[in-house]
């Protein structure tokens, strides 16, 4: 596995989240742009996507309940991913199972919130059986 594939997790601090979130890494880098798509984790409040809901201990960084922020999927740049490491803004975590990796995918196809470029762009990029 890409230190940042697919099933892969990362802590991000700083730019574009002021404290520390997990993301978690939907696809491998596309060849000819460099970028992967990930999601962030967020804590379950009565406003979030419910579409995927993280129970405790489907991941060691999840401490409580727990949802997926679908229409703030990003594309980054795995040479600035490389640069927070280096930065100290972003850090490794635990790589997500095939079965989360396979739900979260999922849920970026069936979320209302998800934007269309990146359910266009990830259904290319997806298993078919996502």
């Amino acid at each position: 596995m890409e230190l940042f594939g697919a099933g892969s997790a990362v802590i991000l601090s700083g730019h574009p989240v002021a404290a520390p979130h997990l993301w978690l890494i939907l696809t491998d880098p596309d060849p000819e742009s460099d970028q992967i798509v990930a999601v962030m984790v967020v804590t379950t409040r009565p406003h979030t996507d419910k579409t995927v809901t993280l129970s405790v201990g489907e991941h060691p960084f999840v401490k409580h309940d727990s949802s997926l922020d679908y229409g703030g999927t990003k594309r980054f740049q795995i040479a600035r991913l490389n640069a927070a490491v280096r930065g100290g803004r972003c850090e490794l975590s635990q790589n997500l199972s095939p079965t989360l990796l396979a739900k979260v995918r999922a849920g970026l196809l069936a979320s209302p919130r998800t934007p269309h470029h990146m359910i266009d762009y990830c259904r290319d990029r997806f298993p078919k059986e996502c």
